[in-house]
Parts: structure tokens; C-alpha cells; sequence
């Protein structure tokens, strides 16, 4: 071959296969998106259009990259899948990067579930994000469920989603304890009036793990940001749900060491049984618990056996809880003796207010009509209802803070201000609560102001030296205006101040040796640091 023409049909062929390769925005409609489905490839969005789609979503075999997921988007509730008899209204099968989002789905009350990852032989759905869906009209019985795990799901990201008056809201995992859940994100979803759980993430037996290599790894589940709450729909008896129920994960082998955290997230009310029971690891911080039903032996907050897997590492910090329970506010029940369970910092203001716990302090309890005293308005009326603390109030002598700086915001209170650990309950501060109100809706996502540009990054600042002796320099490659706040080792906020300038200087030659914690953020981010002082 001619040495020009080989050169030309290689330049030809790589144009050829760049072009094949290339990302796609494919614009479709109720009457053609199916014929799209089993041609997406990584990178490509498939938009759908407003309209009723009367078939299901059925997704199988379709597979983006880290970097490249592929994009199924709608515009809101105008996009709307109803549901069908035959079959859950969207189907995932052997799926991995895939991103959902911004449709509604109508199940019309059939016998169906909204979003499920199906149980069928040698599935799998990896790195799934669900965001922005409107789920309704799910409840035909406690067994429809809005969003279901049923086979291996790792690192799924479910966020901003509204499921209302479904059987169950979420079900992650299967019932017997296999096709673990782990590694997941669930935050800022809005999950009202099921019939039986908001959320149960199910328990793990042994063994399960191993049989995958992506299983095979410890780690852990976030739920943060999300409010859970449950009305007179909520079935009676033996059929009763916790508004959360988070199960233990296996005792031997991978996954033993996995934990919960479970943050800043707002329970309200349930007539039937707990707001939260959990069992295993977790670290349950900065939640808010109301509850003005007294369900019958009931308490709010219950840490305690299931399927064999007794209380292990539970470190409860930073709540407030407000309920009517007469069965108590928080209890510990026959907990696994070769671990701790620390309980500290909680405002709980209910009936036997914490029980059981050998780890207490630095908590203020009280009567649920007690609590008037203490927060600026606790009422019935949710429209009213503000638990922020009144001024001077609920606050004490600094609560230790080395068993928690381990966790991801840990030194966050439920605003996303920065907590001073001289305070007690979900609220650092006092006064006036300029964070968000408490309602029935999704929570807002902190709001980048116009002043700031970008988001923070641990590589916009360079903060030396470290260990500290006397001047800590803080220098600004990216100028973005920026708070700063230093927490000393005891947890308490000991310098507050706006970064004006592209350089500046804190004095430490005075400030006791230790561990200290700066955080830098703006209303978008925060990043922190650890800063040991010499």
C-alpha cells in the first residue's frame, strides 16, 4: 500500500472511531425513547421530553464509566412514566454509572415498585444516582415499594427525591439478608405517609459479601439531609414500621467493621412505632426527633437487636428529640458487651429520657411539656414549631470530642454551622435559628452565594506550618471571600473570622498544646484541617 494512503486510512480510521465514541444528547419522546434504550453508550444523555409514558423504563445491560455515566433526564413532573400491571415502572438489570433523574412516576396504585433493581438470577447495579423523582401513588399494599434493592448494590447515590404514600419508601436489600446494599448516599429526599417504613436498609448475613469482588471491601452507608415522617396511614399491630430501620451488618468477614451514619436529618412523627431503630454500628449525630403520637411501648429513638445482630459501636451525639413517647426517648437494649456505646451531648426532652446506656453525660433531659423551656417554640403546629435553643440555654461544660472526629461532619450542627461543643442537641447556637425551618419538604442544599465563584477545595488554601509554635499562616491561591472558624481541643469555637485578604495570620503562641480543627468554608463547601500546636 502506498506509505501516504496507509497514513490517510489510519487518520481516517481513528476520525472514524472518535466520532463512534463520542458523547450524545439524544432527544426523545414518549413514542420512541425504547428504541434508544439498548444504544446508549458512556457518556450519553437521553433526554426525554414532557409527556405521559405509558410503557415502563426497562434498563439492562447499560453501563457508563466513572467518568463518562450515562444520563437518562427528564423535565420534571411533566415527564411522567404511569405505572403498568405488568411490571415495575422502571427496571434495572446489570447496570453500573447510571444517572436518573428529574421524571415522576405514578403508580397509579398497582401492585408494582417505582425504581427497582431486580432480584433476578446474577444481577448486580453499581454506582446508580436517583435524583429529582417525583415517586407517587405507590401504596397499594406495605409491599410496594418507591425505590428497591433486590440483588448486590453498591455505591448508590439516591438524593432531592419526594416518594409519598408509598407501601414502603425505600427497601435496600433483600429480606433474608443476602444481595447486600453498602457504600451508599442517601440525603436530601423527602419521604411522607408509607404504609410501612420510610426507609428499611436491610441486614447482612454472613458469607454474602465475599461472593463478589466489588462486595469484598468494607466501608459505609450515609443518610443525611432527609426528612422522614409517617401519619395515620401507617399500618397497626404486627405490621407496624419505624420510620428508619437500619439493620446490622455481618459479624465475620467483609463488612464487619461497616457503619451508619445517619446526620442531620428530621423524623417526624409516627402513631405507630419508633421514629429510629437500628442495630450494629452506627453514628447517629445532629438528627432532629419529634414525635406527638405515643404509640403504645414504643420509644423514639430504639438501638437494639434484630435477625441476630445485637448493639455494637453506637455513639449518639448531638440530637434533639422531642416526643410524646411514653416508652421513653432513647433506649439501649442488650448491647454486644465487647464494644462501647457512648451517648453524649443529646437535649431529649421525653419520658425516661435515655436508658441504659453505661456512657452518659453532657446530656440535658426533660418532660415533653418540658421542653417549652428550653427552645423558642415547641408546638404542635409544625408552621410554629422551632426547637433552636433560647438564648443562654442548653448549653454546659464542653463535651469531649476525640471518639467523634473520626465521622465526615462530625464538626457540623443540623444548620451545617460549625458546632460548638459547649452546646447540647442538634443546634450550635442560640437565639435566633437562621438556618433552615423545620417542614414537611425536601431540605435545601447549602446556596453558593453571588460573591462566591467556586467551590472550596483542600488545594485553595495552603495553611503552615504544621505543627504550629507560634504565627499560622493561612495563604489564598484561589481569592474567594471565605469564613474561617478554629476549634480548640476541648470542641469549643475559639476564633471566627472572614478571610478578606489573599494572606493572613492567626496567633497560637499563647494557645495551649493540642489537636486543633480549622474550617474553612463558604456557603456552598467547607474543607477542615488538623492543626497540632507544639
Amino acid at each position: 500500500m502506498n506509505q501516504n494512503l496507509r497514513y490517510i486510512t489510519i487518520l481516517g480510521v481513528c476520525l472514524f472511531s472518535t466520532n463512534l465514541s463520542k458523547a450524545k444528547l439524544i432527544n426523545a419522546t414518549p413514542t420512541n425513547y425504547e428504541g434508544f434504550l439498548t444504544a446508549l453508550t458512556a457518556g450519553d444523555t437521553l433526554k426525554l421530553a414532557s409527556g405521559i409514558y405509558t410503557s415502563n423504563l426497562t434498563l439492562n445491560g447499560i453501563n457508563g464509566t466513572n467518568t463518562k455515566p450515562i444520563v437518562i433526564l427528564g423535565t420534571g413532573n411533566s415527564t411522567n412514566f404511569q405505572g403498568q400491571s405488568c411490571c415495575n415502572t422502571v427496571s434495572i438489570t446489570q447496570c453500573s454509572y447510571v444517572v436518573i433523574k428529574k421524571f415522576q412516576l405514578d403508580g397509579l396504585n398497582l401492585a408494582i415498585d417505582a425504581v427497582k433493581a431486580e432480584g433476578t438470577t446474577g444481577n448486580w447495579a453499581h454506582h446508580i444516582t436517583l435524583e429529582y423523582l417525583n415517586i407517587i401513588n405507590y401504596g397499594s399494599s406495605q409491599q410496594n415499594v418507591g425505590i428497591s434493592t433486590k440483588c448486590p448494590a453498591w455505591n448508590w447515590l439516591i438524593r432531592k427525591n419526594k416518594i409519598i404514600g408509598a407501601g414502603t419508601g425505600m427497601y435496600l436489600g433483600n429480606s433474608d439478608g443476602t444481595k447486600p446494599f453498602l457504600n451508599g448516599i442517601i440525603e436530601y429526599n423527602y419521604v411522607a405517609n408509607t404504609i410501612g417504613y420510610n426507609i428499611e436498609i436491610k441486614h447482612q448475613i454472613n458469607g454474602q459479601r465475599e461472593l463478589m469482588p466489588e462486595t469484598s471491601v468494607n466501608g459505609k452507608t450515609i443518610l443525611r439531609h432527609n426528612v422522614f415522617t409517617k401519619d395515620e396511614s401507617s399500618s397497626t399491630g404486627a405490621s407496624a414500621r419505624p420510620n428508619l430501620l437500619v439493620g446490622g451488618f455481618p459479624t465475620v468477614g467483609y463488612g464487619e467493621v461497616d457503619y451508619y451514619e445517619i446526620y442531620g436529618n428530621f423524623f417526624y412523627n409516627n402513631p405507630v412505632e419508633a421514629l429510629f431503630q437500628g442495630t450494629g454500628n452506627i453514628m447517629l449525630y445532629n438528627n432532629i426527633f419529634v414525635n406527638h403520637f405515643d404509640p403504645s411501648g414504643y420509644r423514639a429513638v430504639y438501638i437494639t437487636p434484630q435477625n441476630g445482630v445485637s448493639p455494637q459501636d453506637i455513639k449518639i451525639f448531638h440530637n434533639t428529640i422531642w416526643a410524646a413517647n411514653s416508652g421513653g426517648g432513647i433506649r439501649l437494649y442488650t448491647p454486644n458487651t465487647t464494644y462501647k456505646q457512648y451517648c453524649y451531648g443529646n437535649a431529649v426532652f421525653a419520658a425516661s429520657a435515655i436508658t441504659n446506656f453505661t456512657d452518659t453525660i453532657y446530656n440535658i433531659t426533660g418532660t415533653y411539656s418540658g421542653a417549652t423551656n428550653f427552645v423558642n417554640s415547641a408546638t404542635i403546629d409544625l408552621s410554629t414549631l422551632n426547637l433552636y435553643p433560647k438564648n443562654g440555654l442548653l448549653t454546659g461544660a464542653v463535651t469531649p470530642i476525640n471518639l467523634f472526629t473520626y465521622y465526615t461532619d462530625w464538626f457540623k450542627d443540623f444548620n451545617q454551622d460549625s458546632y460548638s461543643w459547649i452546646y447540647r442537641g442538634a443546634y450550635s447556637g442560640n437565639g435566633m435559628n437562621k438556618g433552615w425551618k423545620l417542614q414537611l419538604d425536601t431540605m435545601s442544599t447549602p446556596a453558593i452565594l453571588g460573591s462566591f465563584h467556586s467551590a472550596l477545595n483542600k488545594n485553595d488554601f495552603e495553611i503552615s506550618p504544621n505543627p504550629v509554635l507560634t504565627k499560622l499562616s493561612i495563604v489564598k491561591n484561589n481569592f474567594i471571600p471565605s469564613q474561617i472558624e478554629i476549634i480548640n481541643p476541648n470542641g469549643v469555637i475559639i476564633y471566627s473570622s472572614t478571610l478578606n485578604s489573599s494572606e493572613s495570620q492567626i496567633d497560637f503562641t499563647d494557645k495551649p498544646n493540642g489537636v486543633y480543627f480549622i474550617t474553612i468554608k463558604n456557603e456552598s463547601q467547607s474543607v477542615v484541617k488538623k492543626i497540632i500546636k507544639y
